[in-house]
């Protein structure tokens, strides 16, 4: 390795070296922070695509198809990007591996049964800490800019208890828009110790009862589900379960032989194939409806061939994008801060020009604006969620 190479690799330890993810139970699997980045990004890009988009373009792939080639290739970025909603489910799906495996490690490898309490420790310290502080600065913030700020006092309080969604009918808080995910995110680690105890069932029929929920719950929410009026009932974890519980299975599949042998062998060429049809299957099903979606399932496709891939794996391993996703949720909670309060107002239009519908011009836009949005969530990483990270309060170092 020459002396400049040996610069480069130190220079990018040195930045790199706050983002490394250290896990309680040593337990680490770096292509599902990457897969949190790809999330993130997709959130973010979602929530600044409103600012750039006339409304008129082609959106869904059946219209993208009526085009001729070239308006289309034009407006991809313009669809993908419309996509990015999409996201919050690939977090869903995260949620339901990261969480269960412990578990269905104990039951299938018999491993040390992780103790309730210190999971709920861990949830509490970890995600509601920085929580607590992002809602915080929302309040103050909305009592600076707005003179009502002090009436958004009841959304607040229903924000720290996580029942926003519960006491507003469904409604999202001003505060914290994207805290309706977080709620729901909550309830699902309410159940997780109990829904875990499928694993202790023989490997044919806990399969066959995740995948049979599975299809149930995902009809539920495309069907009958629509016989319940209230919208309370959309923003509850009964109607995202159909995206949790892929997570249990991938985490079931995980421990399987199969992936182990694919991944002590560096993956396989054919994971990096299918899973390549299958990400991009995963964005072109959102424009089609079936009687029994396999959405889910073509996701959970998707995971299992990151895991047992060889190019594929690669990518999503990369620290610079592992480095993202592990300061996804800082970048989750404040995204919103910087497009709405700062870039919004103050820079698209006055300082960066741009046009409403002029793709792809607007797209290398908006990948500019999230770039700088990550590496200014970098510095709140540092501050709001690092201390937390390991689900322990930090303490002081003793002296001498």
């Amino acid at each position: 390795m020459t002396a400049k190479e040996m610069d480069k690799t130190l220079w990018s330890d040195r930045i790199l070296a706050p983002f490394q993810r250290r896990t309680s139970s040593g337990r680490y699997l770096p292509e599902i922070d990457g897969l949190r980045c790809l999330a993130v990004v997709l959130v973010v890009l979602f929530h600044s695509h409103g600012f750039f988009t006339s409304g008129s373009e082609p959106s869904t792939v059946p219209e993208l198809l009526a085009t001729d080639p070239g308006t289309a290739l034009l407006h991809m970025p313009h669809a993908l990007m419309g996509r990015g909603w999409f996201g919050v489910q690939i977090f869903f799906l995260i949620s339901g591996l990261v969480l269960s495996l412990p578990y269905a490690a104990h039951y299938l490898k018999g491993e040390e049964k992780p103790l309730v309490k210190n999971y709920f420790k861990r949830r509490l310290i970890r995600i509601e800490i920085p929580y607590i502080l992002a809602l915080t600065f929302f309040l103050f913030l909305s009592i600076i800019i707005e003179q009502s700020g002090w009436d958004r006092l009841p959304n607040y309080f229903a924000g720290l208890i996580y029942a926003h969604g519960f006491i507003y009918d469904g409604q999202h808080n001003p505060l914290l828009f994207v805290a309706w995910t977080l709620e729901i995110e909550v309830q699902f680690y309410l159940i997780v110790p109990l829904l875990c105890r499928i694993f202790a069932l023989p490997k044919l029929l806990r399969r066959f009862l995740l995948v049979l929920t599975i299809f149930a719950v995902d009809q539920l929410c495309g069907g009958s589900w629509m016989a319940f009026t209230d919208s309370i009932w959309h923003h509850t974890v009964i109607r995202q379960l159909n995206w949790f519980l892929p997570g249990l299975l991938l985490a079931d599949l995980y421990l399987s032989p199969n992936l182990k042998g694919f991944r002590e062998k560096g993956g396989t060429l054919w994971a990096d194939f299918v899973g390549g049809l299958a990400w991009i299957m995963v964005f072109v099903l959102i424009d089609y409806h079936f009687t029994i979606s396999p959405r889910p399932f073509v996701l959970l496709l998707a995971f299992w061939c990151v895991l047992a891939s060889r190019y594929l794996g690669v990518v999503f391993r990369n620290r610079w994008i592992t480095a993202v996703g592990m300061m996804c949720y800082t970048i989750y909670l404040f995204h919103n801060f910087f497009i709405h309060t700062i870039f919004g107002p103050h820079i698209l239009g006055p300082v960066v020009p741009y046009e409403k519908g002029n793709w792809p011009n607007n797209a290398l836009i908006m990948v500019v604006m999230a770039s700088v949005i990550i590496i200014a969530c970098g510095f709140l990483y540092l501050v709001v969620e690092k201390p937390f990270a390991r689900g322990r309060l930090p303490r002081k170092k003793k002296k001498g």
